[in-house]
């Protein structure tokens, strides 16, 4: 039984080798685990047979119900009779459990006695994941006059395919966006703080990284422009000091002057005499020493 239905889906695909399509392949995206469905809207017509097939594999054979005979649905492969199912009625396509390896181009053919050729429409599915949250990192940054200046890179750990990357940036007078994945900053110390979201998206999710403040990115920035105040500061405080102190020292340093003044002229007027000083060896010259001389007798 099942070798006739198999050899019936060959003679069929060698019969109509160039069916006739409806157009353009229709994009249809599923999530990974999730479900999809491909729409099929049937012609009014008797139809002899459906044949779904995935990059020209064959997938699954449906004869309709006819007045000589019960439907059948004949599923190729036998680990995806669990996966298809179809909606009555009209014998769209669900297929459950996605995975990435079901990605890829899907191809209905419809065999009609009524028809002169077979018609066919074309899908193509993408299975994507669900985006985790992302992750930041910042580059090399230079501080300039409190001025932070830096890149942020967003990232996703595992890739993932067809995502997008936009920045949000909140708290600025007019909240802005940037596409892309790096970010150039440029935030000066004083400004109001502003708040930097790095936003990801695919064709079934999105997600947020976590906020990134600008103050706490830049705090090398603050701590060179608060070390650079504290020197400034200090220096300010030191000349303050050094002009106080400017007339204390000039004063101490002219009673300084005086004070050796004083002791030079004293020291002049003090004559140093031995106990036998005459003059040319004879009397003592206690009568030519002058009235206000300090004598020291040695």
């Amino acid at each position: 039984m099942l070798a006739y239905p198999a050899c019936f889906i060959l003679v069929l695909l060698c019969q109509h080798p160039g069916p006739a399509t409806s157009g353009a392949p229709k994009e249809l995206v599923g999530n990974l685990g999730g479900s999809v469905t491909f729409p099929l809207k049937l012609p009014g017509i008797q139809i002899d047979t459906i044949v779904w097939t995935f990059n020209t594999t064959p997938l699954v054979t449906i004869e309709p119900k006819m007045p000589d005979r019960q439907a059948n649905v004949i599923v190729t492969h036998s680990h995806n009779k669990e996966r298809v199912k179809f909606l009555q009625g009209n014998y769209s396509l669900k297929l459950s459990k996605l995975s990435k390896n079901d990605s890829g181009d899907y191809r209905m053919v419809i065999y009609s006695s009524s028809l002169k050729d077979s018609f066919s429409q074309e899908y193509r599915l993408r299975v994507y994941e669900h985006l985790s949250k992302p992750k930041v990192t910042m580059g090399l940054q230079n501080n300039e006059n409190g001025t932070c200046l830096t890149n942020l890179t967003c990232f996703m750990d595992q890739g993932g395919e067809d995502v997008t990357y936009s920045w949000e940036s909140l708290g600025q007078a007019a909240n802005e966006s940037h596409n892309g994945s790096i970010l150039p900053i440029s935030w000066r110390l004083g400004e109001r703080d502003t708040i930097f979201i790095c936003v990801v998206r695919n064709p079934i999710s999105s997600n947020s990284s976590n906020p990134i403040f600008a103050w706490k990115l830049c705090e090398g920035a603050a701590a060179d422009s608060e070390s650079f105040m504290i020197l400034a500061s200090l220096g300010v405080l030191l000349l303050i000091i050094a002009f106080a102190l400017m007339p204390f020292l000039l004063i101490m340093q002219r009673e300084k002057r005086k004070e050796n003044y004083s002791r030079g002229k004293s020291r002049k007027n003090t004559l140093f005499l031995s106990a036998n000083t005459s003059k040319d060896g004879g009397a003592p010259l206690y009568a030519h020493i002058p009235r206000h001389t300090n004598v020291i007798y040695l």
